[in-house]
């Protein structure tokens, strides 16, 4: 029996990086996962097709965490479809081209 059997999962940022491997693992180990995605839906497909394969249950949505209320509006649709949630890994981020600068 997989250890997270039964529980339900969000990943923010999942279709790569550190989020893709926490949700092919929380879906290794059983749970069922919502995981969104900012623009490339090839590799959210991809991220699906390799849980799918190992006997995951994820899905992948779109919507864009720095609107107003979207992140409410991601775990509210997470908590329907899963009928409840046990995990939150928030591991979404911003990246931007800014050098920081050293003041002495």
């Amino acid at each position: 029996m997989a250890v997270l059997t039964g529980k339900a999962a969000v990943v923010t940022g999942g279709s790569r990086g550190i989020g893709r491997a926490v949700v092919l693992r929380l879906a290794r180990d059983g749970a069922a996962v919502v995981f969104n995605y900012a623009r490339n839906r090839e590799a959210a497909n991809e991220v699906v097709r390799q849980a799918e394969e190992a006997g995951g249950r994820v899905t992948g949505l779109q919507p864009d965490l720095a609107e107003p209320g979207a992140a409410e509006d991601l775990l509210a649709t997470a908590e329907r479809r899963l009928d409840g949630l046990d995990i939150l890994v928030n591991n979404a981020a911003v990246h931007t081209d800014v050098v920081p600068t050293l003041v002495a």
